[in-house]
């Protein structure tokens, strides 16, 4: 598979929410192969459905990585959204959020609701996207904003100049696309409005250039040619030695696992516990990365107050000190 992408970089030192059109339920997977060379794959999140989080295996990766997962209802993404993003800017963090502000991807059923939405709404109707949804991308943009938590928005726009596999069973069946092409646009985060209002309308703008860009690209007949028209390119480092070994030491663990469990009673054990830990804490806390910012929160307080407790008495000792000496200079001025 050939990645192109043309545009600004995502810079790791910056903490950043990357809006990105979904085209394909794999759009994130071949994004990792950019965030990869450009050496911010460690902090790489992906805002997604909660539903994920049940994949055996994958789902538990994604909760340990501490992926945002949200169920479609507001008033409960909302509360978890500024948790879990208060709790990024705590660890001192810096991570790129990849959101899918359309929430779901492109297909004909998507499309025919999303221009239905755009008729009844009042507005423009796409071919290219799916009409984003405004309230989480607001936000978002703005907890992470008063909370010091982001520097910029990097806007991507995915194409794929030949086959568009939509699917898992599609990448089953024909394997991994022949290219994928990403153009990156970065906004600073003092060019975006604060108003939520203004800001939900930016968002559209961004969607409307986003069809404008795509309905350019696909205007090209020859898939051999279709490009983005940009010539500028974010610096990536090759790492396909690197790529290569972590293929093989990971299909080594792999194999090693499988004949572990096939011999090894403890070794099945071991993975039974494990299935157990995860699927209990799904369903009790939500998630491991619940459980990781609750034990955080109970380990945070005690040290707060152990902090606090310190302070008073560094500041009652230096008071003591500070007395002494006063009785000590007004005996002296006294002789």
């Amino acid at each position: 598979m050939k990645v192109v992408v043309t545009g600004d970089a995502i810079e790791r030192h910056e903490k950043t929410l990357v809006l990105m059109n979904h085209r394909t339920r794999l759009d994130w997977l071949y994004f990792f192969s950019y965030v990869f060379h450009a050496r911010i794959l460690n902090r790489q999140k992906i805002a997604l459905k909660a539903m994920l989080k049940w994949v055996p295996g994958l789902g538990w990766a994604m909760q340990v990585a501490g992926y945002i997962f949200l169920d479609r209802h507001w008033e409960t993404d909302q509360v978890h959204i500024s948790n879990i993003l208060s709790y990024f800017v705590e660890l001192e963090s810096k991570p790129n959020i990849l959101f899918f502000a359309e929430g779901t991807d492109l297909n004909e059923g998507s499309k025919k609701s999303s221009q239905a939405y755009a008729r009844k709404s009042g507005l423009a109707e796409f071919e290219y996207v799916l009409q984003p949804r405004t309230t989480g991308f607001t936000y978002f943009v703005n907890h992470l904003r008063n909370i010091s938590g982001i520097h910029a928005v990097h806007d991507v726009t995915i194409a794929y100049p030949y086959d568009v596999l939509q699917n898992e069973m599609d990448l089953i069946r024909a394997g991994a696309p022949r290219a994928v092409h990403f153009h990156i646009k970065r906004y600073s985060i003092s060019e975006l409005p604060e108003n939520e209002e203004e800001l939900g309308k930016w968002c559209q703008d961004v969607w409307a250039e986003k069809e404008a860009l795509l309905k350019e690209y696909y205007s090209e007949p020859n898939p051999e040619l279709r490009k983005f028209k940009c010539e500028k390119k974010p610096k990536q480092d090759s790492r396909t030695a690197l790529l290569l070994l972590g293929f093989f030491a990971w299909s080594s663990i792999i194999v090693l696992c499988t004949y572990l469990l096939i011999i090894s009673s403890f070794a099945r054990y071991y993975a039974l516990v494990l299935t157990l830990f995860y699927i209990s804490t799904s369903y009790l806390m939500g998630g491991v990365e619940k459980l990781e910012m609750t034990l955080f929160e109970q380990h945070k307080k005690p040290r707060e107050l152990w902090g606090r407790s310190r302070k008073a008495d560094n500041q009652a000792a230096g008071d003591a000190t500070y007395d002494h000496l006063n009785r000590y200079l007004a005996k002296k001025d006294s002789k």
